[in-house]
């Protein structure tokens, strides 16, 4: 009975090691600039607008972008035009979550306004992506957004 529970304490030690470690590992957590990941970024989409205003972020995703480390939002400049690249640098990882709902719920009004006569704008909406790395989340619709993202990726 004594070398079950001496076996027992050793299994239990070590899946404890386990948990410690994964805990650990977590997620990458980047010490990159935002302006260094967007400025890359905007150059690998062939953005030549400029970053819209933090009142059009608290507009189009409710987020007040203080609430960040960063935000950076380059906005369709033009009703007709689904085009947008969102970039978040997450004060906190817990933001993750509400940050994500808001992109969905921007990408689903998005995809109700170009219902019906916007084909190009849907299908744009629809190969949309959405990247989490870390305390990092990357947004893009548009022509270029796997060039972007691939920038993006590399730059964090």
């Amino acid at each position: 009975m004594k070398k079950y529970f001496q076996y027992l304490k050793i299994v239990l030690v070590l899946l404890l090691l386990v948990f410690v470690i994964l805990d650990l590992k977590g997620e990458d957590i980047s010490s990159a600039k935002l302006e260094d990941v967007a400025g890359a970024v905007v150059k690998a989409a062939d953005i030549s607008e400029k970053p819209a205003e933090n009142r059009m972020i608290k507009r189009f995703y409710g987020l007040n972008p203080k609430d960040f480390e960063g935000a950076v939002l380059y906005a369709p400049t033009d009703n007709m035009d689904a085009n947008e690249l969102f970039i978040v640098r997450l004060s906190d990882m817990s933001q993750s979550q509400a940050v994500e709902e808001a992109i969905e719920e921007r990408l689903q009004t998005q995809k109700k306004s170009f219902e019906g006569y916007g084909a190009e704008q849907t299908k744009l909406l629809n190969d949309h992506i959405l990247q989490v790395k870390g305390n990092y989340i990357f947004y893009m619709v548009g022509e270029n957004a796997s060039k972007a993202e691939k920038a993006f990726l590399n730059n964090l």
